[in-house]
């Protein structure tokens, strides 16, 4: 028996909480204006680069973006082709730092533009040709695969760039991410077949399959981003660059409206505002992803982020209750409320939920969501009708709905969340329900019974100048949560997960036992776990005895080990907080679960 738990504790994982940024791979979409450029940090440390940006760009932003990673090697840098928006910084970082090698799509019809004749100097004897097909190991377990380049196409296609009206973009060496279950697209700014261009991004999409993150080509421009390619692709979140105020309408409403529509809801993040013509997608600055190759955060330059689960992790529906609808922003006085108006929901449950198919439902509209966002007990989440904090009133990063959908009705409207036909949580509201103009509605009681009398009128200002608390916690929140332990197994791993939203700052244990008896008197209450090899074993586990963080809930991740010296036995779980004096305030119910 000793054996066994030794075994169990041995492949303890090196990860933090699931409600903390995932650690491994990095990936930079830096605001470079109207232009592309992107910084991959490997799991070793190891920068790579993708596209710099226009001329002065390499210096201004991708420099100070890859110093701020602080690297511990220089890989390869990447370029799609030969636009100055994408190659004119590019010469800028290889002559300031030692990248080990330039690759590039060669040399077949290359311009003879000043940008390009800088970067082939600075590239020097460091320039390699991609071959079609090529794996480059980027360090830790990432990996760039190249997928297409001059209409090259992995597993035999060839479309004519000659035949293009964009020769250049539709020759763009198009590279797929990879790092555990995460994948990513990078295809510059490759055709589709809009405005007579060459429709490069069929064959290649089909060679690539379905990624976790897609890179707008082209800048969201009406030429890409074909509905086969979103099709093949499948992904849950898209980001695209592109410059303020831009005069070439990107991102263009047809791209935004065919990722991010009804059916499918996908979150799309922008640098910037674009041509500030569009809606339907957020706004974020520098927008930074960092995953462990098994969920992504998606993180804007204010701090605000998206969490995701990667598309291979099945996560199970959701049932009643576990998402709950919090605040209602229905008629904003600042903005217009085509702008202005969100829902709030919030997890309540004792571990993290993926919200992929769930449907956010009013009288106008439903909406039903294809990322499978990750949302960790006591986080709210906002869905927002403008992703812009220019336009919206000063909302933080949510997920941008799909345009012209969701239309909150000032006076009286209807507000429900379901999946797969079930009710998770539902509103109606009147004109007697709390909130009005330019004031939200907050929910008193998660828990309780959700009446016009279990919401308040929201008393804090947000932005310039409406009241409401939208994607922060709630000032009006008054709901007592219990202690909770869950735990969820997939792939290889165990998690156990705690939540303790009223005692932020207290010690936490999770706590494993073989058996619930005989319990454990201990604090002044009775720990619903056998003191047993495996719970004195957790006990002094790296990981399972923390602070329990302001959120309220923190996990941990074990690996399984091959062979399972426990496979098929009976264990069990509970979360005990315990405070200075060592006496226990809160202890959840015991949770059994068996390894396979």
């Amino acid at each position: 028996m000793l054996a066994a738990v030794l075994a169990l504790f041995a492949v303890a994982l090196p990860q933090g909480s699931q409600g903390d940024a995932p650690a491994g791979l990095a990936v930079l979409l830096v605001n470079v204006g109207q232009g592309d450029g992107v910084v991959i940090k490997a799991p070793d440390g190891t920068v790579h680069v993708v596209d710099a940006g226009p001329t002065g760009q390499g210096s201004a932003a991708m420099l100070p973006a890859i110093a701020a990673l602080q690297p511990t090697g220089y890989g390869y840098t990447f370029l799609s082709h030969f636009h100055e928006d994408h190659a004119g910084g590019l010469d800028e970082v290889l002559n300031a730092l030692p990248f080990t090698a330039a690759i590039d799509r060669g040399d077949v019809n290359r311009p003879t533009t000043q940008n390009v004749t800088q970067y082939v100097a600075a590239a020097g004897s460091r320039r390699q040709f991609a071959p079609l097909g090529a794996v480059y190991p980027l360090g830790g377990g990432a990996q760039i695969r190249v997928i297409a380049l001059n209409g090259n196409v992995l597993g035999g296609a060839f479309v004519d760039p000659t035949a293009s009206a964009q020769e250049e973009n539709s020759r763009s060496l198009t590279l797929r991410l990879e790092y555990g279950s995460f994948s990513m697209w990078l295809g510059g700014d490759l055709t589709g077949g809009g405005s007579s261009t060459a429709d490069v991004e069929t064959p290649a999409s089909l060679a690539c399959g379905d990624v976790d993150v897609y890179k707008l080509n082209h800048h969201g421009s009406s030429t890409s981003t074909s509905l086969n390619l979103v099709a093949n692709l499948r992904p849950e979140l898209a980001v695209v660059s592109c410059g303020l105020g831009n005069s070439f309408g990107h991102p263009t409403a047809t791209v935004v409206n065919r990722l991010n529509q009804a059916a499918a809801a996908r979150a799309l993040l922008s640098t910037t505002t674009g041509s500030a013509s569009t809606i339907g997608f957020g706004v974020a600055g520098t927008i930074r992803i960092d995953t462990d190759g098994r969920r992504y955060r998606a993180a804007s330059t204010a701090g605000d982020f998206l969490d995701f689960y990667c598309d291979e992790v099945a996560t199970p529906a959701l049932q009643p209750g576990d998402v709950r609808l919090s605040e209602l922003q229905r008629n904003p006085a600042i903005v217009p409320d085509t702008n202005g108006e969100y829902v709030e929901v919030v997890n309540v449950g004792s571990k993290p939920v993926g919200l992929r198919g769930l449907r956010l439902v009013d009288n106008s509209a439903a909406v039903t969501l294809a990322s499978n966002f990750l949302l960790v007990p006591g986080r709210p989440m906002l869905f927002q009708v403008d992703g812009a904090p220019s336009r919206n009133g000063g909302q933080p990063l949510g997920m941008a709905l799909p345009f012209g959908t969701i239309a909150l009705g000032d006076t009286s409207d209807t507000v429900a969340l379901d999946q797969a036909g079930a009710v998770v949580d539902s509103i109606a509201y009147t004109t007697a329900f709390p909130g009005g103009s330019g004031v939200a509605a907050e929910r008193r009681d998660l828990l309780g019974a959700n009446t016009s009398a279990n919401w308040a009128a929201a008393p804090q200002v947000y932005g310039p100048g409406d009241r409401g608390s939208p994607g922060r916690g709630n000032p009006s929140d008054a709901t007592t949560h219990p202690v909770r332990c869950g735990v969820s197994i997939d792939n290889g791993r165990f998690t156990v997960h705690g939540t303790a939203f009223e005692f932020p700052g207290l010690f936490s244990v999770l706590g494993l036992a073989y058996a619930t008896t005989p319990a454990t008197p201990f604090g002044g209450a009775v720990i619903p776990l056998a003191f047993d090899p495996l719970f004195q074993a957790a006990l002094g586990a790296p990981g399972f005895f923390a602070f329990v963080p302001t959120l309220g809930y923190r996990s941990i991740d074990v690996a399984i080990p091959q062979p399972n010296p426990v496979a098929g036995v009976p264990l069990y779980a509970a979360h005990i907080v315990l405070d200075l004096n060592l006496a226990v305030p809160g202890v959840s119910a015991a949770v059994p679960f068996v390894l396979p």
